[in-house]
């Protein structure tokens, strides 16, 4: 481990999640405050959870299973501005009968620091017939072998 990869209280930058992405700070995510968008954040989780359901569940986003977002709770801790190197991690961190949450975290690696942290609770969904459903016990087990393999980029 480098130190680089070290957080705010000595621990492994995203050790524990196993999907994370890293990028640049695009200018198009700065508010008039010269930081970015509180949106952004939200965003960018965003966009590493559809990827982490695509990969984990094969099966995407798009397709007649899915998942609705039913909350979202996130704590801003730094700010992050322009061209600030970022990683934004992700993992499941509760399996319920119906619902999962995912949790999340983005660190600023320019600054070595954890810049926030969130979840958000999904349910499973059924398109076709507009209703909620059983988490299927292949995405349970698909979940399951994921979480203990090896940390994975997605760029």
């Amino acid at each position: 481990m480098l130190s680089s990869d070290l957080g705010r209280i000595g621990q492994p930058m995203l050790e524990d999640f196993k999907l994370v992405t890293r990028f640049t700070i695009p200018f198009s995510d700065i508010d008039m405050l010269q930081h970015v968008n509180n949106v952004a954040y939200i965003r960018w989780c965003e966009m590493v959870r559809t990827e982490y359901f695509a990969t984990v569940m094969r099966s995407d986003i798009t397709s007649e299973r899915g998942m609705i977002q039913a909350n979202i709770n996130f704590t801003y801790e730094r700010q992050l501005t322009y061209r600030e190197a970022i990683a934004v991690g992700v993992r499941v961190s509760r399996i319920g009968t119906k619902s999962l949450d995912y949790s999340y975290e983005i660190w600023s690696v320019t600054h070595n620091a954890r810049a926030a942290h969130g979840t958000t609770t999904v349910v499973a969904y059924d398109f076709l017939n507009h209703r909620t459903i059983e988490i299927p016990q292949q995405w349970r087990d698909r979940v399951d072998e994921y979480e203990k393999g090896p940390q994975r980029s997605f760029i």
